[in-house]
């Protein structure tokens, strides 16, 4: 039987990322204030003749093995057999890549949920879990998605009281991607433990959008802004920009990708046009409290 089956993948922000020491895997423990945004790709699921997966991409270059989402897959048929249906996986790119909104983790995350239903493997929400650690730090929280308080090195997760709705506003800087594993690598080890995620924590289990905006209003929201890389030297310069016109913009994830909260359509939208001003790209979005929206077609 001919099916289809679509999915969005939704992008993160994280409203606070502080890096903690260095693990013996060679990665880092981490603490973080992740919120899922409204701002997502769409993967289609199609049923083709014969057995295994075949990806696609609007965007060519990401269409080949080197995907999270071909990875997912292969983790799923390696694990839970090989001998499935056909499918042709369609990915229609929305989130920009390298930018520090988890776009790849968002796609392998819906890659999981669509072909657990797609394929009928009635896989348990753990076990999910289970294969999205494997498969990168951020991609738990994805499948997750809500507001969430991640630690470990994004495998522990803890989900947190919704955010009151804001709309949020992106601002990036154009032809200015950062890889996440330089990020880590290049940030400033004397910020280790820094900036303390206390504040953060409470204003967000208490929703006191007071204290949303004086975590928001402050210098320092994010380790990885330490980082000495072209792609976050100009985020830095971006940031300054964008608090001379009285906006309160942090670091998501590795960057470049700052955010910005607003109460108001009207403030937001005010804000995407100053962010267009500088010549930086904007995108108007929303905070979402559930994940994700799929559907057979």
């Amino acid at each position: 039987m001919n099916r289809t089956l679509l999915i969005k993948g939704a992008a993160k922000i994280n409203i606070g990322l502080t890096v903690l020491k260095k693990r013996s895997d060679g990665y880092h423990d981490l603490e973080s204030v992740m919120q899922q945004i409204s701002l997502a790709d769409s993967l289609l699921f199609e049923s083709i003749e014969g057995e295994g997966f075949y990806l696609s991409c609007t965007e060519a270059e990401l269409s080949g093995p080197h995907n999270l989402i071909f990875r997912a897959a292969e983790l799923l048929s390696s694990r839970f057999g090989s001998h499935q249906e056909g499918v042709k996986i369609t990915l229609h790119k929305n989130i920009p890549v390298e930018a520090g909104l988890a776009g790849g983790s968002s796609d392998a995350a819906a890659a999981l949920l669509g072909l657990n239903l797609f394929w009928e493997l009635g896989l348990t929400r753990q076990e999910l879990l289970s294969c999205a650690a494997v498969l990168g730090s951020d991609v738990p929280f994805c499948l997750q998605g809500g507001t969430v308080l991640v630690r470990g090195r994004g495998e522990v997760i803890e989900k947190l009281p919704s955010l009151p709705f804001y709309w949020v506003v992106l601002a990036l800087p154009r032809q200015a991607g950062v890889s996440a594993a330089a990020a880590y690598r290049d940030f400033d080890r004397r910020c280790l433990g820094k900036p303390e995620l206390g504040p953060l924590i409470d204003a967000v289990r208490s929703g006191s959008r007071e204290g949303l905006q004086k975590w928001m209003a402050g210098e320092f929201t994010n380790t990885l802004e330490t980082a000495l890389l072209p792609g976050l030297q100009q985020a830095g310069l971006l940031k300054k920009q964008l608090q001379s016109c009285g906006l309160n913009p942090a670091l998501s994830g590795s960057g470049p990708a700052l955010f910005m909260f607003f109460d108001h359509y009207n403030s937001a939208s005010a804000a995407a046009r100053a962010v267009e001003e500088t010549g930086a790209r904007s995108y108007l979005c929303w905070t979402e409290a559930e994940n994700r929206e799929w559907m057979y077609v």
